[in-house]
């Protein structure tokens, strides 16, 4: 009865909106790149910094794809490779060497890299490949979480939403109390998308969902196989 509801709910919210660009993020991307380098004149240390290198530049370009709607290898994303590849200073956060290896005559570097998405946005918009998305306002969304038993449970839905920064443009936890925690929402993306991906996770179950004046309202149950 509950999955019925929960696709009929889905269907009426696609009613009142739909798909917008998903654009500005305000949030962090973490990632984990592998860099590599050719190792010349048997110059290990040289080819260790460029391995890291590399995998900074890919970890740049996965956050530009991420952002970008076309999000394939064609003219449009290789010009914009060519402009922000360069700028590891401006994007990159900060980053960590999680492991490094020499075979032969090529250097690997696995790197923990955090990317800040605010200046990449900038830039995008600079360059000018977001102008035809046009400025569309996002959605704003209560979400309440009910049903914790433990901080983690908080936690886990904080990550959930800010490691979706193509559909939530900020999320802001505005009260965190036994068993309930709430957040405001800017959503970019559809709601409908939203809702799929809370399901998707398995970690809850939909309670309600509804529109009251310009907010709409989701509330949430933490699953208890997932406690």
């Amino acid at each position: 009865m509950r999955k019925n509801l929960s696709l009929m709910l889905l269907f009426l919210i696609g009613l009142f909106y739909s798909s917008a660009y998903a654009g500005q993020a305000t949030t962090d991307l973490t990632l984990q790149v592998e860099g590599r380098a050719p190792v010349v004149k048997n110059d290990v240390v040289l080819a260790r910094e460029e391995a890291v290198k590399n995998a900074l530049e890919k970890a740049i370009m996965q956050a530009v794809a991420k952002i970008l709607l076309d999000k394939g290898e064609g003219e449009k994303f290789q010009a914009v490779k060519s402009v922000m590849i360069g700028k590891v200073d401006r994007y990159i956060k900060n980053y960590r060497i999680i492991s490094q290896n020499r075979q032969h005559d090529e250097y690997t570097a696995a790197v923990h890299v955090v990317v800040a998405l605010v200046p990449v946005m900038d830039d995008l918009l600079q360059i000018g490949v977001l102008q035809d998305q046009g400025e569309k306002e996002g959605v704003s969304v209560s979400l309440s979480l009910r049903g914790m038993k433990k901080y983690s449970d908080f936690a886990h839905l904080k990550t959930f939403l800010q490691d979706r920064p193509e559909i939530v443009r900020s999320a802001y936890p505005c009260c965190l109390e036994a068993q309930r925690a709430d957040f405001d929402l800017i959503i970019i993306g559809s709601v409908q998308s939203l809702v799929a991906e809370l399901e998707k996770s398995g970690r809850y179950s939909m309670e309600s969902l509804k529109k009251n004046k310009n907010v709409v309202q989701i509330h949430l149950q933490v699953k208890k196989e997932a406690q």
